[in-house]
């Protein structure tokens, strides 16, 4: 047994002990096939969104890592996983921040440097960390990260509630299994916090490594509602990374989720372009057939 494969376990130990936890919703280590269980040059962290899981980013987190040949780390951030009413309750920007810097530093262990892949808020949590170890990153792909709300006003709303709250709207079998079906109003205030403290723009100016941005906008009402389009161009435009190191893709007929098949309609373009933006920075390989030539808009 490798340490890794320590890591692994206890990884894996720490998760069934975890009161409440919904299958499958377990952070993990997935090695590579084929690859010794030891540490490589990349390695693959997966950061989820709010309210989300592992699940969010499936199968694209693991045909990632493995056109990166790579190890990867599906993380799971407090308190997530769980339908338990006050799962979130003390949720605070710092707790989740930790997380992903606890993520990051498995991620380490399994690379020298870390190919940082993430959807919505775990996009916000993802650009911080680049912000903050721009040496460690190699590379960040964000679906849909989270800089502001679309509808702020909603937003405000729920930060006044208190306690348990059922988030509107019907929620399929797949949906209630991967996401949590009840958010304490303590973690919307939460993320109203983190994008305000973190998602500035002298902060992601701090961002060096390749970005690619991918968002759902295909015109009026055919785009995102949860999290602002416009607020994510703004923001690609405050990051440090050269041009030519970036893009920003915007896709019609998709979904907030954008990666996951099980929600977005445009989930194969979606993984299609990442993987042709780690090959064209010699992170992996691009798949068969992709020809890609959308531009980074700068």
């Amino acid at each position: 047994m490798t340490s890794l494969d320590a890591l692994a376990q206890d990884i894996a130990r720490r998760e069934l002990a975890t009161p409440c936890l919904k299958p499958d919703n377990e952070a993990r280590i997935v090695f590579a096939d084929g690859v010794p269980h030891e540490r490589q040059p990349l390695a693959v962290v997966y950061v989820h969104g709010f309210t989300a899981s592992q699940a969010e980013g499936d199968p694209a987190h693991r045909a990632l890592a493995s056109a990166c040949g790579a190890h990867l780390y599906a993380n799971r951030l407090h308190d997530h996983g769980t339908d338990a009413p006050m799962a979130m309750a003390g949720a605070s920007p710092q707790a989740w921040r930790d997380d992903a810097d606890a993520a990051l530093r498995i991620g380490l262990e399994l690379g020298e440097r870390v190919v940082l892949v993430a959807t919505s808020m775990g996009g916000s949590l993802a650009l911080d960390l680049a912000a903050e170890h721009p040496d460690k990153v190699a590379a960040l792909i964000a679906w849909s990260p989270g800089i502001r709300v679309f509808d702020e006003e909603q937003l405000r709303a729920a930060t006044l509630l208190e306690g348990p709250v059922i988030p509107p709207g019907d929620r399929s079998a797949y949906q209630r299994q991967y996401w949590s079906s009840v958010v304490h109003s303590d973690a919307y205030r939460a993320i109203a916090r983190l994008f305000v403290e973190r998602m500035q723009p002298e902060h992601l100016a701090k961002v060096a490594c390749p970005v690619l941005v991918g968002a759902w906008d295909g015109g009026a009402g055919d785009s995102d509602t949860l999290t602002s389009v416009a607020a994510m161009r703004e923001a690609f435009t405050w990051l440090g990374t050269p041009a030519s190191a970036r893009q920003f893709i915007a896709y019609d007929h998709a979904a907030h989720v954008l990666a996951n098949p099980n929600r977005s309609p445009a989930a194969g373009r979606v993984l299609a372009d990442a993987l042709g933006f780690l090959a064209m920075h010699g992170l992996g390989e691009a798949p068969i057939g992709h020809r890609s030539k959308r531009l980074g808009l700068t």
